[in-house]
């Protein structure tokens, strides 16, 4: 009986170590996607809703603007696979180009939107948001054309967060407590989205680095007793 339940407690040990931030992080994205989509974004499919109707003077900006931006948040997320890096590189690679000709696209429209649909409180947080995302993907994409590939995966860490700004901001905007702060609520939420995105981004780079430098100290010390 023993040697029958030993195998059954390592593999489901197993199971809970394969369950990675990562995996947590990327759960919380799909749901705050579909929370997106149920209490905005569905609108767009109805011609007399007032958000189709806003968007309707510009809808080939948007197009311009929205495509390119879900592409590149869509495939982001397959970027930081190691598994599917390390078994089909020439996939990641087509996958890494397609997601930068996106961004490169996407951003910009996004400062244009912006401009041609203004909200005053949220022109220079989308300027700001466009820029990061803009500057951390061109420093990825320059790392990875000159060889540095360790610091093109963390400027893709960087550079993701800014793809997430769009659907995170929304979702927590879709909060009651926070939608009945009205216009003041929602630009607060904005410029809260944009910050964590600029910052968290290395902080947990860095941590990652305290976090092995100790597993090699205690390893070296292990060795040495």
């Amino acid at each position: 009986m023993a040697t029958a339940v030993a195998p059954t407690s390592r593999t489901r040990s197993a199971r809970a170590r394969s369950i990675k931030p990562r995996h947590v992080v990327l759960a919380s994205l799909a749901l705050m996607m579909i929370v997106v989509w149920f209490n905005r974004d569905h609108m767009l499919l109805h011609a007399s809703s007032p958000l189709r109707e806003r968007y309707a003077p510009i809808w080939w900006l948007m197009l311009l603007h929205g495509i390119p931006g879900a592409i590149a948040l869509f495939l982001g997320v397959f970027q930081f696979s190691s598994r599917l890096r390390q078994r089909h590189l020439q996939w990641h690679r087509v996958v890494g180009r397609i997601y930068v000709g996106s961004v490169f696209i996407a951003a910009p429209a996004a400062v244009i939107v912006s401009i041609k649909l203004p909200i005053p409180t949220l022109l220079l947080a989308s300027i700001i948001q466009a820029v990061g995302w803009i500057v951390t993907t061109a420093t990825a994409l320059y790392c990875v054309r000159t060889g540095q590939i360790q610091q093109h995966r963390e400027w893709m860490i960087r550079s993701y967060p800014f793809a997430m700004v769009f659907v995170v901001g929304r979702a927590i905007n879709a909060i009651p407590a926070v939608a009945n702060l009205g216009e003041m609520g929602s630009v607060a939420v904005v410029w809260g989205v944009i910050a964590v995105a600029a910052f968290l981004p290395s902080f947990l780079i860095e941590w990652q680095k305290l976090a092995a430098g100790r597993r090699a100290i205690k390893a070296r010390a292990a060795l040495a007793s």
